[in-house]
């Protein structure tokens, strides 16, 4: 996987990006951690390898193993931990400037305007 370190232990890349949807996939170490934020986008998280616990807030804390998705509203504080190496696939829609910003960081070819806020 062609990827960037985008927090400690997390690499990352951007598979998809149009003003409608970003797909980003993820390799997150064991023990890794993604801090509490929020995007202004509908979230789609889907675990495909090893376990994460997923906290959203409002909903508290939930284990994701492989098959297992979270969709998380539009400014809902969410973080999350890896309990063991887990590959994520995260579906943002519509693109927003945080994660057009996030995206280009990456590498990836978006459009130059998103859809949301």
């Amino acid at each position: 996987m062609d990827c960037r370190e985008v927090l400690e232990g997390v690499c990352s890349r951007i598979t998809y990006c149009s003003r409608d949807l970003v797909v980003m996939e993820s390799r997150i170490q064991r023990g890794a951690r993604v801090p509490k934020h929020s995007h202004g986008s509908v979230q789609a998280t889907f675990c495909l390898a090893g376990r994460l616990l997923l906290g959203i807030e409002g909903r508290g804390e939930r284990v994701l193993s492989p098959g297992d998705y979270e969709v998380i509203p539009p400014g809902v504080p969410h973080w999350a931990v890896a309990l063991e190496d887990s590959l994520v696939v995260d579906v943002n829609a519509p693109l927003t400037r945080d994660r057009l910003e996030l995206a280009r960081r990456l590498g990836a070819d978006c459009p130059e305007e998103p859809r949301g806020a």
